[in-house]
């Protein structure tokens, strides 16, 4: 398998396909509605957190066997199923019509890997070991979570507020990056000593 390319995506509004209504899929349909995305869930059974979500209208939920017609039209697929069979089928087919497609036990079969995460607001800290080992993502991830707290959301905020004003006012690039550099001095300064 090759190096991923690390991408962030814009998925407002997009149509994404989760297959699978357990946990694991669960927490992945948090993630997608944390990002506007339109979801539609298929399962034959389902979470009480996903009921609730799908009775909230948060997300459109189908109680059924997924078929091949069900991923037509959808921008992103994610397959957590407990069947390895369906598993590997959405994601041949997937891959084949051009989907972004995780099977969520299967890094091979994905044509994207989900990175574990680290959100401040407006920052997001991505940790990824290439679907190698989950588990120290998730040690980095909480390393990392207690170095970059609440603060950070709220200096983005500022920063915010600042950027379009500094940007007009200051005509050259080297001017304004003297002026961010100046704003955010100390600030991560003596990180790795």
């Amino acid at each position: 398998m090759g190096r991923y390319y690390p991408i962030n995506l814009v998925l407002k509004n997009k149509r994404c396909l989760v297959i699978g209504a357990g946990i694991v899929a669960q927490r992945k349909v948090r993630r997608l509605i944390e990002c506007g995305s339109r979801v539609l869930v298929i399962s034959r059974a389902i979470t009480p957190g996903l009921k609730t979500m799908a009775d909230k209208g948060m997300i459109i939920f189908k109680r059924k066997n997924v078929s091949l017609r069900d991923l037509l039209g959808a921008y992103l697929v994610i397959a957590a199923t407990a069947d390895r069979s369906i598993n590997s089928v959405i994601s041949a087919y997937c891959r084949k019509k051009n989907i972004l497609v995780n099977v969520v036990d299967s890094p091979e079969e994905c044509s994207f890997i989900l990175p574990s995460i680290i959100r401040r607001g407006d920052l997001t800290i991505s940790i990824s070991t290439g679907g190698i080992s989950p588990g120290l993502a998730k040690k980095i991830r909480q390393y990392l979570g207690k170095a970059f707290g609440v603060e950070y959301a709220a200096l983005l905020d500022m920063i915010k507020k600042i950027r379009p004003a500094a940007l007009k006012k200051m005509k050259s690039a080297k001017s304004r990056k003297k002026f961010f550099n100046k704003m955010l001095k100390g600030i991560l300064d003596d990180a790795g000593n």
